[in-house]
């Protein structure tokens, strides 16, 4: 039993390890510091949306739609609070039960930062074959899937929803999907195609006061 279970991390680790060499070099990863992504986000049939995404280290974020030519913020995280926008209000408010993720991909040194990894085994995703690998950590599992042929993220699902990575392009050294469709487990399907990503610019802290 040790020696399947050593085998099968072993596997899931080569994966991982693999995919993130292939995507543009674990050093070159770590040393994004932070980013600008800009596109459109189609959020159904009758709804598209231009939106600008920023992120810094360690962690801040900001999510914004352009709506009618104004700013509308989705979601935002100054390092304390998340914030969204508030229509009824007209004004951006804490939310309360926010829970920030990570600037960094969990993939990304995951065992220091308390996942397990283990290899499933391998599936379809359309008429591609992947390795499905699923990252553990406490009562939060993400199951990934990796092309076999690049090791390229196909798609990854949690207990919330689907993420579908589709067209891949460099920016910087890294490799990045410029189109996202996202499922929730909730209903719905949204999309988001990024026409410009930016590494490593310099992002004020202005940006997160909200």
């Amino acid at each position: 039993m040790m020696i399947g279970f050593s085998l099968n991390a072993q596997t899931a680790d080569q994966i991982i390890s693999q995919h993130l060499e292939n995507s543009g070099g674990i050093k070159n990863w770590k040393n994004l510091n932070s980013i600008i992504m800009k596109g459109d986000a189609l959020l159904s049939l009758e709804q598209s949306f231009p939106i600008v995404i920023y992120h810094k280290r360690p962690y801040q974020k900001k999510v914004i739609f352009m709506v009618n030519g104004k700013e509308m913020l989705n979601e935002g995280y100054d390092g304390k609070n998340g914030w969204t926008y508030n229509e009824i209000s007209g004004k951006n408010e804490i939310l309360k039960s926010y829970q920030p993720d990570s600037f960094e991909d969990d993939l990304l040194d995951y065992s220091k930062k308390g996942f397990t990894a283990d290899y499933i085994g391998k599936d379809n995703s359309g008429s591609q074959e992947c390795y499905k690998v699923e990252l553990t950590k406490n009562v939060n599992h993400t199951t990934y899937c990796f092309s076999t042929k690049d090791y390229s993220l196909l798609w990854e699902e949690n207990k919330d929803e689907k993420m579908f990575y589709q067209d891949y392009k460099k920016f910087g050294g890294l490799d990045f999907a410029t189109r996202i469709v996202g499922q929730p487990k909730k209903g719905g399907e949204y999309v988001i195609k990024f026409s410009s990503i930016q590494i490593n610019p310099v992002i004020s802290d202005k940006e997160f006061k909200f």
